[in-house]
């Protein structure tokens, strides 16, 4: 099977991790195996005040940010963020995972997730690796590995705007093999 490493930049709110989810359900539809995480929304009264991190396919779910002061290493404006959390959620998934999946999902490789150095790593193992990759990254903020991704001559980037969906959806979908080779 062709690798590909594909690259779904844009800014917050324009459809990366509604991309992705519809992704999921295109492929797992078709017996095609899929792995990695999603970060959604943590909602409480209709306002957002955290997120998750949930594993693809599993949908175990991991602390990752939450507004409020718990007491965090590191903060990203009025969020903690939970490295160690997210470093279990990680290494649950590399355990999870042992039979590798035909493609490998990651909403987001963002701010909060890359204070991970385990994250880092896996980020760079992975996009040096054969595996078929997706990923979302945020378009506003500069980090060495995001920058190291983007000079990447195999990586396809893909610019996300309300108004490019359905056609990056479409592309991504025929850019990645569509079978369980």
């Amino acid at each position: 099977m062709e690798s590909n490493k594909i690259l779904i930049i844009g800014p917050p709110e324009c459809g990366k991790s509604t991309l992705i989810e519809k992704l999921i359900d295109y492929y797992t539809d078709r017996g095609i195996s899929v792995e990695g995480f999603m970060t959604p929304e943590i909602r409480e009264k209709k306002k957002r005040v955290g997120f998750y991190v949930e594993l693809i396919p599993s949908k175990m779910r991991f602390k990752l940010a939450r507004i409020g002061d718990y007491n965090q290493p590191h903060r990203i404006g009025k969020y903690s963020v939970f490295i160690d959390d997210f470093n279990r959620a990680l290494k649950m998934l590399g355990n999870l995972n042992k039979k590798k999946a035909n493609i490998v999902l990651i909403d987001e490789i963002g701010k909060m997730e890359l204070f991970s150095i385990r994250f880092q790593e896996y980020v760079e193992t992975l996009f040096q690796s054969e595996r078929n990759v997706i990923a979302t990254i945020g378009k506003n903020f500069n980090h060495p590995i995001k920058n190291y991704l983007l000079t990447l001559r195999e990586v396809v980037l893909f610019e996300l705007s309300h108004n490019t969906f359905h056609n990056i959806s479409n592309k991504i979908i025929l850019k990645v093999p569509n079978n369980n080779n």
